[in-house]
């Protein structure tokens, strides 16, 4: 053990000394006074202290404070010639193990001794032991946290795996519902539409309530919980039982949390969740959870509306050529809009489902957009065509399919488009394919076609 003995007294330094070095060969730094002892400090690491407690300069009390800064857990003993009970507990109560009394004799120093070394023991026993808990404690917070965010993480990823699986805004809407139903353990939930020309909340999608409540206007904006969430653009909790202006559509039981949806900073709707199971209500987690789930979602309806908005161009832009093209030929004219008519009126009598009727009622009215690239007097020509013109006007069904080749139709509309001229027999065109081989839209229309061919008056009938 390496002990540091400060006295001024050299005869009682000495005889510490060597006794301290005899007995199980201690090794023991003396210091005359306070500051030549913290310069022994700051050069080496110490066991236990030896201090006396009046000396000149630096008092064995300062010195005693000073060691105890720079390290905590050093057994110190303070040696007085003048005892009294107040310096007895002040150097106690700045951190002594023990007090020896002088004159003392040695055995009283090893005794004092051996019971400084044991406390030492147990004091970095018990520090060390503080250690591990406090590390342990930390472990298991950070465990907590990992396992949190590991939980998040999945949640975050099984949300926006769901929500890249909705096509409509529609289907958004109600997924929204499920979704933050589902996530955050609650029984119910609703989405609502800000109406801003007339500051109403319109109810367009709901899990756990009526399904009567969906078109249904509950509030305006800045009244109730929702409409405040609405009016501030800030998350809110209601209390149990929810708001009057919520009570009858969307009553609440428990607790409520209402949070704004938002695209581009711009408020255009709330989603309400309502009546969390278990005993706790919202916490930080759910809101964090409901959070992404709206931004999310956000994104996803916007990418929609884009997409609609450009489709929407595309189609009408499409049906502007149709028209251009009809308005030259008088004998065409409104026969897209007559096929597409016959068309859809057959695959709703074969009972097609409703996807296949839209397509059909899309492709069918451009199923002649390649009448565009042939020649006009070929098209508006009033008498029988020659073998050469008819072939050339057999062309419009490839001409039409290279028109809307870069567009995003379905591989039906564009059939619709190639093979609306092809027979059962095999002897249509373009590609002169019979049978079932013929994509199924594709043979409605062409029924259609030859139906309105045959009854409209064509030179080429």
């Amino acid at each position: 053990m390496r002990i540091l003995l400060v006295d001024d007294e050299e005869n009682i330094r000495e005889a510490l000394r060597e006794y301290l070095t005899a007995i199980d060969h201690h090794q023991v730094v003396t210091a005359a006074n306070g500051e030549q002892a913290l310069d022994q400090f700051a050069a080496d690491k110490f066991d236990c202290a030896f201090l006396d407690l009046k000396m000149p300069g630096m008092s064995g009390v300062e010195l005693l404070t000073k060691l105890k800064e720079i390290d905590q857990s050093l057994p110190v003993v303070v040696m007085t010639g003048y005892p009294s009970l107040d310096a007895a507990i002040n150097t106690m109560r700045q951190g002594a193990s023990d007090f020896l009394i002088k004159p003392f004799n040695l055995n009283q120093v090893k005794i004092t001794l051996e019971r400084v070394v044991r406390e030492q023991r147990l004091l970095k026993d018990n520090l060390h032991l503080s250690e591990r808990l406090k590390h342990q404690a930390a472990m298991e917070k950070l465990n907590r946290e990992l396992s949190r965010r590991i939980r998040e993480q999945n949640i975050i990823y099984r949300i926006s795996e769901a929500l890249e699986k909705l096509q409509t805004s529609e289907e958004i809407y109600q997924g929204m519902a499920d979704l933050v139903c589902r996530h955050l353990d609650a029984e119910k939930a609703a989405v609502l539409l800000l109406d801003r020309s007339s500051n109403q909340l319109l109810v367009i999608a709901v899990h756990g309530y009526e399904s009567l409540a969906v078109g249904q206007t509950v509030g305006e904006l800045g009244q109730g919980i929702c409409g405040k969430v609405a009016s501030e653009g800030e998350c809110m909790l209601g209390p149990a039982g929810g708001d009057a202006y919520l009570s009858e559509l969307l009553p609440v039981e428990k607790r409520s949390l209402a949070l704004p949806i938002k695209i581009r900073e711009e408020i255009f709707g709330v989603m309400l969740v309502a009546d969390k199971r278990g005993v706790a209500g919202f916490q930080g987690e759910d809101i964090f959870i409901a959070r992404f789930l709206l931004d999310k979602a956000a994104l996803s309806i916007e990418n929609i509306a884009l997409y609609e908005s450009m489709v929407a161009n595309m189609r009408s832009t499409l049906g502007a050529l149709v028209s251009a093209m009809e308005a030259k030929d008088p004998y065409t004219r409104q026969h897209s809009r007559r096929v597409t008519n016959f068309s859809v009126l057959t695959a709703q009598i074969m009972g097609l489902g409703l996807e296949q009727i839209e397509s059909l009622r899309f492709a069918a009215y451009l199923h002649d957009i390649g009448k565009i690239g042939i020649k006009d007097y070929v098209l508006l020509k009033d008498s029988e065509l020659s073998p050469e013109e008819f072939e050339h006007i057999k062309r419009h069904p490839v001409i039409g399919e290279s028109i809307i080749k870069d567009m995003d139709l379905t591989e039906a509309e564009r059939s619709i488009i190639r093979h609306h001229h092809e027979r059962w027999d095999g002897r249509g065109y373009p590609d002169g394919i019979a049978g079932q081989d013929i994509p199924l839209l594709a043979r409605i229309v062409a029924v259609a076609d030859a139906f309105d061919a045959m009854t409209s008056d064509r030179p080429y009938r």
